[in-house]
């Protein structure tokens, strides 16, 4: 017995989440996202922070030096004997600074009292401005140091600062000054480099970052191809509903008003005892491909295969036309085949639900409607349709009617009104088949 299912599906009652059939197997734009979207960002991000970073480098640098320069010129001061900073040091200790301001690059040398007077001077060959107490505000604790450009000299920087000198504890205010040229160098090599350093573990962490995200794309494509092929494997085998619910693990029944339709083939089984399996096959795969075309046209689902016979619903407002018109377009479809249909449609109350446990499940429609379904397909004949009368009310142009009758299915207590129908292109042979 086979037992393939697919359709277009039908919307059940449902208490979580459930998936969209077009969303599955379709992998999230991870690597699209990141280089549409995040990438950008990162990029602006990471120059703003570059220039940014620059920024701090450079400045922490120039209060670096300046504080390396004051501490450098009291080294000097404080080695050379500068009386206590009380008096101007004499002039061998002039002289010997003056050596040392040459040799370390120094221009100008200044160094104040609290009161702004001045201690000592010392110039190489320049005129060294004049500063007074001023130019030193703000540098209140001992210690700090700032560096200040073309203050003194054009094209000079300038280190102010202002220390304790030890002997007698007396504060004093320093200030040196050299060419630009060496300070901004020195700055811009120890920025550059950091920024360059900064930059390039930037760099290195996004491709980085870039290459893992193309591996998870490439994972997750494979792994959504894969459950796409599974999904789709599924659709050829269960309706759409059953996959649908299998993969929402949706198992509660659900009640709801539907057409069924049942087809069966006339006079299979002697074509099945003299045919060669291969014909056989071809002859249901014929039939099944006809019918689940038809069906899916006129917004039905069929629900199951079974042997040479077809179960399908329709729902809506529209059921009973649907229906008709999917059953003789079934009919019409498979008028080339070997062996032709006859068709039951009754519609009814149906309960949809999964029925079985463990490892094998299956998810259906049945009831009372389903059974009165099959036994009116039983009662047609070769391109026949067979229907309870209030369906027959509306009158097709196609189909023309054979005969009425009241009947009683079997298992059944209540006799009922049946039409029987069969299109009026429909060829005539052998209309007193009626049993698969």
């Amino acid at each position: 017995m086979i037992g393939w299912k697919f359709g277009k599906g039908r919307q059940l009652p449902r208490t979580a989440p459930q998936a969209d059939a077009h969303e599955i197997g379709t992998p999230f734009p991870l690597l699209r996202t990141f280089l549409l979207l995040l990438l950008p960002v990162i990029i602006i991000s990471s120059v703003g922070l570059v220039f940014t970073l620059n920024s701090a480098i450079s400045a922490s640098a120039e209060k670096l030096f300046a504080e390396q320069e004051i501490r450098l010129v009291q080294t000097m001061l404080l080695a050379d004997g500068l009386f206590e900073g009380a008096s101007p040091p004499s002039a061998p200790v002039l002289s010997e600074l003056r050596k040392e301001m040459a040799e370390t690059g120094l221009t100008c040398l200044l160094v104040l009292d609290q009161s702004g007077g001045r201690i000592a001077e010392l110039a190489n060959n320049a005129d060294c401005g004049s500063l007074d107490t001023a130019t030193f505000e703000g540098l209140t604790a001992t210690g700090a140091a700032t560096l200040k450009e073309d203050i003194v000299l054009p094209g000079h920087w300038t280190s102010l600062g202002v220390v304790a000198l030890p002997r007698s504890g007396k504060i004093v205010s320093l200030a040196a000054t050299r060419r630009s040229g060496v300070l901004e160098s020195a700055i811009s090599r120890l920025t550059g480099f950091w920024t360059k350093v900064f930059a390039s573990l930037l760099f290195v962490s996004v491709l980085a970052t870039g290459v893992v995200i193309a591996k998870a794309q490439r994972t997750l494509d494979r792994q959504a191809s894969y459950v796409r092929g599974v999904h789709l494997r599924l659709q050829r085998f269960l309706s759409v509903s059953a996959v649908r619910n299998a993969i929402n693990d949706e198992t509660s029944a659900t009640r709801f008003e539907a057409v069924v339709m049942f087809l069966d083939l006339r006079d299979f089984s002697s074509f099945a005892e003299g045919a060669p399996p291969s014909d056989v096959a071809d002859l249901i795969d014929a039939f099944v491909t006809a019918v689940a075309g038809a069906v899916s046209r006129h917004d039905g689902e069929i629900d199951k295969i079974i042997g040479d016979g077809i179960m399908a619903f329709f729902e809506g407002e529209d059921a009973d036309d649907h229906a008709v018109a999917a059953a003789a377009e079934s009919i019409e479809a498979c008028h080339s085949l070997a062996r032709h249909p006859g068709v039951g449609l009754y519609r009814g109350e149906v309960i949809a639900a999964a029925l079985g446990a463990g490892k094998r499940a299956d998810f259906t429609i049945l009831g009372r409607t389903v059974n009165l379904a099959a036994r009116l397909c039983a009662l047609s004949g070769e391109n026949e349709i067979t229907m309870s009368q209030d369906m027959a009310a509306k009158q097709r142009p196609d189909l023309e009617e054979v005969s009425r009758d009241v009947v009683r299915p079997r298992h059944h207590r209540r006799e009922m009104s049946v039409v029987r129908f069969r299109l009026v292109n429909a060829s005539h042979e052998n209309p007193q088949i009626r049993t698969g």
